[in-house]
C-alpha cells in the first residue's frame, strides 16, 4: 500500500471531515445543559458536530478554524492513497519559553478503514523529515493515551516520556484585587509572550495555540454554549502577568485558568496574579477554577492555593 503524503488545503476540508467522522459510531443532540437524545449526523447543527471531536467534524466548522490554522502557521499534513485522503496530522513550529525551538504534533487522526496499515507512522515520519529540514531539536506531542493506540504509535516511532502534566483546582474565596494590582484587558492584536513569559498553567496545548484560542474564541460557538471568557493581564510596578478564563462548558460555576508569568520566576510572584485572576473569575459566576500544569510549576500553584486532582497523560519527546 503506498502512501502519500502532501500539505494540506481548503480543498481538503471535506474530506478531512469525513476522516474524523469515521471515528464515531454514534451521534447525539447537545444543548448547554449537555448531550442528550440520539440522531444522525444531518440531523445535527454544527456546534452539536463539533462536540464530538472539534472543528474537524463539520465543514462549516473546520472552514472557519482554518483561519486559526493560517494565523498560528498550523501545517495539516496529509495522507492519502490513490488520491483518497484517509489520514492526516496537524504540526506547529514554535519557539517558546521554556523550550526554545521545537516542533509540535497536534491533532493526528487515519480513517477508521485504514488503520493498523502505517498511516500514522507515516505522517510522523514525514514531520520528522521536516523538522530536521528546519533544524528543531526536538518533536514533542501529548497522546490522547499513553497507553493506549496513539501512545504506542509515537512510543513505536521512538518518543519518549518527557514530564507528566497535572490536573489541578482551588476555590474561589477572597475577591478582593491587591491594592498594587492593576487588571487590563487583553487586546486580540497582542502577539503571544513566548520569549518573555512562562505558560505556568493551562497546558491544554503549547503556549502560542493556548493563547490565540483565549484572545481569538469562536464567540458564534460562546454564544451556543452560553459561555462567557476573559483574556487579563496583571499590572504591577515589578512585572506584567497574563491570564485567560472561561466557563466550563456544562457547568458555569467552575472555571479555567491559563497564565502565563515573566521570567525571571518570582518566588512568590503567582501571588500578584492568582488572586486577581479568582476575582475576575468570580465576576463571571465562578466559584471554583481548574487547570493543567506540568511537573515543575505544581509546586508553585499548590503554594497559592491549587490541589493536585490528577495525573494526566504525559507529553512525549523525540530528539532529533
Amino acid at each position: 500500500m503506498n502512501v502519500a503524503v502532501r500539505f494540506g488545503t481548503r480543498n481538503d476540508i471535506d474530506a478531512l471531515v469525513e476522516v474524523e467522522r469515521s471515528d464515531v459510531e454514534t451521534w447525539y443532540h447537545f444543548s448547554s445543559q449537555g448531550r442528550s437524545d440520539q440522531a444522525s449526523y444531518d440531523e445535527l447543527s454544527s456546534w452539536e458536530r463539533v462536540m464530538h471531536g472539534g472543528p474537524w467534524m463539520d465543514s462549516e466548522a473546520l472552514t472557519k478554524y482554518w483561519v486559526s490554522i493560517e494565523r498560528l502557521g498550523i501545517i495539516p499534513l496529509v495522507a492519502e492513497i490513490e488520491g483518497k485522503v484517509i489520514g492526516h496530522l496537524d504540526i506547529i513550529f514554535s519557539e517558546e519559553l521554556p523550550f526554545g525551538q521545537f516542533l509540535y504534533l497536534d491533532v493526528l487522526e487515519v480513517h477508521k478503514d485504514y488503520r493498523r496499515r502505517g498511516v500514522a507512522t507515516t505522517l510522523i515520519r514525514e514531520a520528522e523529515r521536516l523538522a530536521r529540514d528546519r533544524r528543531v531539536r526536538f518533536i514533542l506531542v501529548q497522546p490522547q493515551q499513553y497507553e493506549g493506540p496513539s501512545g504506542l504509535t509515537y512510543r513505536s516511532c521512538g518518543f519518549k516520556k518527557a514530564f507528566d502534566a497535572y490536573s489541578l483546582e482551588t476555590s474561589i474565596d477572597n475577591l478582593e484585587i491587591p491594592s498594587k494590582v492593576q487588571i487590563v484587558s487583553i487586546p486580540q492584536t497582542k502577539e503571544a509572550p513566548l520569549k518573555t513569559h512562562v505558560m505556568i498553567c493551562g497546558w491544554y496545548n503549547i503556549s502560542a495555540k493556548t493563547w490565540d484560542y483565549g484572545v481569538n474564541p469562536d464567540l458564534e460557538f460562546s454564544r451556543e454554549e452560553k459561555t462567557r471568557r476573559l483574556a487579563l493581564a496583571a499590572l504591577t510596578s515589578k512585572a506584567t502577568y497574563f491570564f485567560h478564563l472561561g466557563q466550563n462548558l456544562f457547568d458555569h460555576s467552575t472555571g479555567t485558568l491559563c497564565l502565563w508569568a515573566p521570567i525571571p520566576l518570582r518566588r512568590n510572584g503567582l501571588q500578584h496574579v492568582i488572586q486577581p485572576a479568582k476575582t475576575a473569575a468570580s465576576w463571571l459566576g465562578v466559584k471554583s477554577l481548574v487547570t493543567k500544569s506540568i511537573e515543575g510549576y505544581t509546586d508553585m500553584l499548590e503554594k497559592e492555593g491549587f490541589v493536585l486532582k490528577s495525573r494526566t497523560e504525559p507529553y512525549l519527546i523525540k530528539e532529533l
